[in-house]
């Protein structure tokens, strides 16, 4: 009891098992996955052997999973015929709820397939296809979307492209013959998403710069065209760039260098430009970023030695102007934001929290409405509103995947905003006002 009290409370202990068990080179439980003789894990037997209440001489093998209604709530047993355990089905039955498993693997394979600039997913689909045999088909349905939606864009971007390239060698003939082919080559790739089968993704908004935004125009026409009456919606602060800039070094000489940063870095670098002195309260108006944000993004660009904080008197009062660097910098070491690393980047797609919030909302909603729905002194226990919500909630957007002591943790939060009371027999009631 020990054991299971403390992997439930521990929050990353789904995300290990998950990654365990897709990770083909370091995941202990990925043996377990590619068993030739896995079953579904409703076809999986509970056994009482663990239960927290010790057996009597009256006991009884306990019925499959499956035949419980579906619920995952049970322990697993061991085959004792056989010796070998079903490890997956037993973790599963610690939480009684599979959706939570599966939830986590499609926030996971949201941020790898979005973080797969070659669009390759073979190894995804081998990894689903196990998944499948012991989640089931139906449980997996919007994750096999999710790697169909990478499948089509890598053909929908080649077409673009061509369509693209086309265009600019009929262009370039009539107007500039001596033009190169390759000044116009198409740089923008995109992972084209069905948002609704999709975790929440960060929707931080930017500005991007014009040369940037020129680009992402001309792939939303041409996608436009070809999809009609389908229209790309962007997020913009998510993927990546890849940019040459001229970078002093140590020799004192400019010299070209890649680098491979996100949009908003790529913006903020790009408006230098246009001028070579921005203020962050500047570079803010016209990213529509925040100020401390701005700050922590020119961060990479002043380790680079790309820029330089040009009124390095004026830090501690907000007012940083930042400037291209020069010779003269590369004996000044003196500079406080020389070194400043920028922390603040968690190189996730998905935005855990944002669905946290939305999946939370709505839980509040149904409790709210069922508390009202029983009049001015309505009350319900912990477990009646965990089954109410189990059996409402799920055929919404949003699955209620939460255990009963996540529930508990939620309303006790709720009791804290003043939403909700809990008296001393641990029935719950909304606040009258």
């Amino acid at each position: 009891p020990g054991v299971r009290s403390y992997l439930r409370g521990r929050s990353d202990t789904v995300r290990c098992i998950i990654t365990s068990l897709t990770d083909e080179e370091a995941g202990d439980l990925y043996e377990e996955l590619r068993k030739h003789d896995a079953r579904l894990l409703e076809e999986a037997q509970v056994d009482s052997d663990d239960e927290e209440d010790t057996p009597d001489f009256d006991w009884q093998p306990a019925p499959s999973i499956h035949k419980q209604h579906g619920a995952l709530g049970g322990r697993v047993t061991l085959n004792r015929k056989s010796g070998a355990g079903d490890i997956l089905a037993m973790l599963v039955g610690i939480y009684g709820s599979k959706e939570l498993f599966v939830n986590e693997y499609r926030v996971m394979l949201a941020d790898k397939l979005l973080a797969n600039l070659g669009y390759d997913t073979d190894k995804e689909v081998h990894n689903l296809e196990l998944l499948k045999l012991r989640f089931g088909e139906i449980s997996m349905r919007q994750c096999e979307i999710m790697i169909k939606d990478i499948d089509d864009s890598k053909r929908i971007i080649s077409n673009i492209h061509s369509t693209i390239r086309n265009k600019n060698e009929k262009s370039k003939t009539k107007t500039n013959p001596e033009k190169r082919a390759d000044d116009e080559e198409p740089v923008v790739d995109a992972a084209i998403v069905s948002h609704i089968f999709w975790p929440a993704l960060q929707k931080a908004t930017l500005n991007n710069h014009p040369r940037i935004q020129s680009k992402l125009d001309q792939f939303s026409m041409e996608y436009a065209k070809l999809k009609n009456p389908r229209r790309l919606a962007w997020f913009g602060q998510l993927g990546t760039v890849e940019l040459e800039l001229e970078v002093l070094e140590d020799d004192g000489q400019l010299h070209m260098r890649e680098f491979t940063c996100s949009p908003l870095h790529a913006t903020l670098i790009l408006h230098f430009e246009d001028k070579e002195t921005w203020t962050a309260v500047e570079l803010s108006e016209e990213t529509g970023v925040p100020e401390d944000a701005v700050r922590k993004r020119m961060g990479y660009w002043l380790s680079n030695r790309v820029v330089r904080v040009a009124n390095a008197s004026s830090i501690h009062s907000g007012d940083i102007t930042y400037e291209l660097a020069s010779t003269d910098d590369l004996a000044d070491s003196t500079d406080p934001l020389h070194h400043h690393a920028d922390e603040d980047e968690s190189g996730q797609a998905v935005s855990i929290g944002a669905q946290e919030a939305e999946a939370m909302e709505v839980y509040e909603s149904y409790i709210m409405g069922m508390l009202s729905n029983l009049g001015r002194d309505g009350q319900l226990p912990l477990d009646r509103i965990h089954n109410y919500l189990k059996m409402f909630v799920t055929g919404s957007d949003q699955n209620y995947d939460k255990s009963p002591q996540q529930l508990r943790a939620f309303l006790q939060k709720l009791c804290r905003e003043e939403k909700l009371e809990c008296g001393a027999d641990g029935m719950y009631k909304l606040v009258q006002k």
